[in-house]
């Protein structure tokens, strides 16, 4: 018996000590093991991450020069259109000038005068001018071209086959003025018609329209040199600049001026540069990526060959440009290079800090162990006293069964210890590798770290205090005080939310506001225990975890449901649950005292009664099916 004994202070004693340093050892390897394996993921991703950002770059780059030159286009033309349309309302002015003050005259004689000076009329650099056409499509005046005055060109076809006098008489019979495009040859020699936009405006006392024009391309011309400038002079990053390709591969823009006027294939930036410039074109008509070898780069004196390359391109569909730029992946491994030192110092600085609080961390909670380890011995001595006392008191009646008596009243003590500390070294250990896993991801701030630290300090006071709880749990003497039922339930599920969090499980609860006067301590252990063992059920279920908590007031009572979705505890041994040692759980997981506990602290100290069942309910639209406890309180012991 006194071997036995020892036996028992020592594992008090120094147990709880080894454990600790031995979970403290495991977490700290774990931690360090999981950094090493972040810092290589962190690697990894770098190159990714890199290549997206920068495509999302380049991407944004050409798409907004493309809706810059689009939006120039688009405020040139209607400049275009508004000098046409001034130019022609002026001369429409002089006129009609002209038509009142000779009104009398033969039309031969007021033509003369109107061609006069209107054939002095020039805009647009010189390239544009007033002509005057009848309705029925015969030319009254042309400055330009003398042999198309007083010929008929009503049947006469554009390029595109249109017979644009036609239209033009249909229009200016349903409105006085318009704008008009057509195809035209520049001269009589030219073998190509051009795109050409007018502006026509009708006379009626005369039956004539006079009109003026611009070749589409003529005015585009300077447009597109000015814009061609301005995107070749635009840089951004180290090496990032906007390149210009027409279809047939000459050089419109380019960083390097001296590439502007020749080709691809003169001015190669691939090994490859004929699939290459195929493969660029498919891009462009849709606007696509592609990746490439060059062999040139601004920030290198010398062209270095195989430089790998990703690119933007897309298309000036009306001009038959190719714009686009990229970005080298040597300039990516520079920088991986720096990141990896970086992450490297990041994440020796963090392994030290890991050492640094698992130290810390270890040393305090092991200066706590010892100190419970030896309120423990000091406890189990007096233990120990007062069974000797019991001993020698009636050791005439019956040794044998003193004996017996002293061994399972031990056991029993140690057996329920054991239980209670298994809870709280596991919230204890869920804590810290929960801050663990925020400091990697950098989301742990002061105020997490505070409230981690104080959960931690508040479940290594609840193992302290976890001996006086269990000493005085076969003492009757306790002393009620009034308490909140809604702040208790709040310090039990304090106790346990770091758990319940870490495994998804949600409480609901629906608590009145009723004061009672019982032992708090007590029942906050009946609640932990029930919400424990709702909890080991919870994690079975792959997702919707659920506990129900209801409390009301029933006349002089308090009535206590807690429910779960677990799926509910088996019939058959439903009438077991409150037995003591019984258990559905392995013997690591469980010792089958935690639910016996509860039902003697509920019925021999706080005077009230415990129930299960089992009870199906729909929430949320689904139907769940779980275990019930029922606790009955009276209102003031």
């Amino acid at each position: 018996m006194q071997k036995k004994e020892k036996e028992i202070i020592n594992i008090i004693k120094y147990v709880p000590s080894i454990f600790v340093i031995f979970i403290s050892a495991l977490v700290t390897f774990y931690l360090y093991n999981q950094n090493q394996i972040n810092l290589k993921n962190e690697t990894e991703k770098l190159e990714s991450n890199y290549i997206q950002l920068n495509k999302e770059q380049i991407q944004y780059q050409v798409k907004r020069i493309k809706e810059q030159v689009e939006y120039e286009k688009t405020i040139a033309l209607n400049d275009l259109k508004e000098t046409l349309k001034l130019q022609i309302d002026n001369s429409y002015k002089i006129l009609s000038n002209i038509y009142e003050e000779h009104k009398d005259l033969p039309k031969e004689k007021m033509f003369s005068k109107i061609k006069k000076i209107l054939k002095n009329i020039r805009f647009n650099d010189n390239r544009s001018y007033i002509f005057i056409y009848t309705l029925d499509g015969t030319n009254i005046f042309h400055p330009e071209k003398k042999y198309l005055e007083n010929k008929n060109l009503w049947n006469a076809k554009d390029e595109k086959g249109t017979a644009f006098m036609q239209e033009m008489n249909k229009i200016l019979t349903q409105k006085d003025e318009t704008f008009y495009s057509w195809y035209w040859k520049k001269d009589d020699n030219s073998s190509k018609a051009f795109e050409k936009i007018g502006y026509f405006k009708k006379f009626e006392p005369l039956n004539i329209f006079i009109g003026a024009g611009e070749y589409v391309d003529d005015f585009e011309s300077k447009l597109k040199n000015r814009l061609i400038k301005s995107i070749s002079d635009f840089k951004f990053d180290k090496n990032g600049y906007i390149f210009i390709i027409n279809y047939d591969g000459v050089y419109l823009g380019y960083y390097d001026k001296s590439f502007i006027g020749k080709t691809v294939y003169q001015k190669s930036f691939n090994p490859d540069i004929y699939k290459t410039f195929e493969l660029m074109k498919t891009a462009a008509r849709k606007g696509d990526f592609l990746s490439y070898y060059h062999t040139i780069k601004p920030d290198k004196e010398d062209h270095e060959r195989n430089i790998y390359k990703y690119s933007y391109v897309d298309n000036i569909k009306d001009w038959d440009w190719i714009i686009g730029t990229g970005f080298y992946m040597d300039d990516f491994y520079e920088n991986l290079e720096k990141k990896k030192l970086e992450l490297n110092s990041s994440n020796n600085s963090s392994i030290k800090k890991i050492l640094l609080v698992s130290f810390i961390m270890t040393l305090f909670i092991l200066v706590i162990f010892i100190n419970i380890s030896n309120i423990l011995e000091s406890k189990f001595q007096k233990y120990q006293a007062d069974i000797q006392k019991q001993i020698k008191d009636n050791i005439k009646k019956d040794n044998i069964m003193a004996h017996q008596s002293k061994m399972a009243a031990m056991g029993e003590m140690i057996g329920n210890i054991a239980h209670q500390w298994r809870q709280p070294l596991s919230t204890i250990s869920t804590i810290v590798t929960g801050m663990k896993m925020q400091k990697e991801l950098g989301v742990l701030t002061q105020e997490d770290e505070i409230e981690s630290l104080t959960l931690v300090n508040k479940h290594v006071q609840y193992l302290s205090t976890t001996i006086d709880d269990f000493r005085d749990f076969f003492k009757p003497q306790k002393i009620a005080k009034k308490f909140d039922i809604q702040s208790a339930f709040d310090k039990a599920i304090g106790l346990v939310k770091v758990q319940f969090n870490s495994k998804s499980i949600e409480i609901f609860k629906d608590i009145e506001h009723v004061e009672l006067n019982s032992l708090e301590n007590e029942l906050i252990q009946v609640l932990i225990n029930i919400l424990n063992n709702a909890r080991d059920e919870l994690v079975k279920k792959q997702t919707n975890r659920y506990i129900f908590v209801n409390v009301k007031k029933c006349n002089k009572n308090l009535e206590i449901f807690i429910k779960d979705n677990a799926g509910g505890i088996p019939n058959e041994v439903l009438t077991s649950i409150f037995e003591p040692y019984f258990t559905t759980k392995s013997t690591q997981n469980g010792t089958g005292i935690g639910l016996f506990m509860s039902e003697e602290i509920v019925k021999k100290h706080l005077k009230g009664n415990i129930f299960v069942s089992n009870d199906s309910f729909n929430y949320d639209g689904k139907n769940y099916h779980g275990a019930v406890f029922k606790i009955i309180l009276p209102l003031n012991i």
